[in-house]
């Protein structure tokens, strides 16, 4: 099967400022991820501020139940992932087999050790995408994982230098995402946070340098 397309499109107005690739430390990180990672708690509690109190208790729920799935207790069903979508702003899952088909698809997928076959396995579920996926191992392994979102992306490649104006990306790669869980595992190592703490405060860098609320966010659409 091939591998899915990034479909970017850029949009003028809202723009990071200036590309250009700033001096590294000798972890090899650039002086805007040791800025970010200096100023951590701080783009922890903007997000906070930033997250609406029904998306907060959803966002709490959510993280329970996959508490749970980790245990044994329980697994991952349909109605777990119509919140999970909820909480991201998406559309529910739309399905193409009967839900118990679904959802033993989704265990068969989780119970993969090879990380890369364990994201393509998931990604290639219909009705389950690069976001959707992301996001179900986030609440499933917040400490390894966080959920792949537009914002969180910019930023990350804002502190990279990598590119000056915004982009949203609609589709990612199974190779963008393994990359992206790298890097957010690494950062949350060297602060002793999990993935899906960094993830959110990368979502809280993206709003502060352009302004754009969540009210305008896919993550959050009303």
């Amino acid at each position: 099967m091939l591998p899915r397309v990034a479909t970017l499109r850029s949009d003028a107005k809202n723009d990071y400022g200036v590309d250009e690739d700033k001096p590294r430390d000798r972890d090899g990180l650039t002086t805007r991820f040791v800025e970010f990672l200096g100023e951590l708690p701080f783009y922890l509690t903007m997000y906070e501020k930033l997250e609406s109190l029904r998306k907060r208790d959803l966002r709490l729920q959510l993280l329970d139940v996959g508490k749970q799935v980790r245990s044994g207790t329980r697994h991952w069903v349909r109605q777990d992932l119509d919140y999970i979508a909820l909480w991201r702003g998406m559309r529910p899952c739309r399905l193409t087999v009967d839900s118990e088909t679904f959802e033993n698809s989704l265990k068969c997928a989780l119970r993969i050790e090879d990380e890369q076959s364990k994201v393509r396995a998931l990604c290639d579920i219909r009705g389950i995408g690069a976001a959707l996926a992301s996001t179900l191992l986030a609440f499933t392994w917040p400490e390894n994982y966080g959920f792949m979102d537009y914002r969180a992306w910019n930023a990350s490649r804002y502190l990279k230098g990598e590119f000056a104006r915004k982009y949203y990306a609609s589709v990612f790669t199974i190779a963008q995402l393994l990359g992206y869980f790298e890097m957010l595992r690494n950062l949350g190592e060297m602060r002793g946070v999990s993935a899906m703490e960094i993830t959110e405060a990368l979502c809280a860098l993206d709003v502060m340098k352009t302004g754009d609320n969540w009210g305008n966010a896919a993550h959050d659409k009303p």
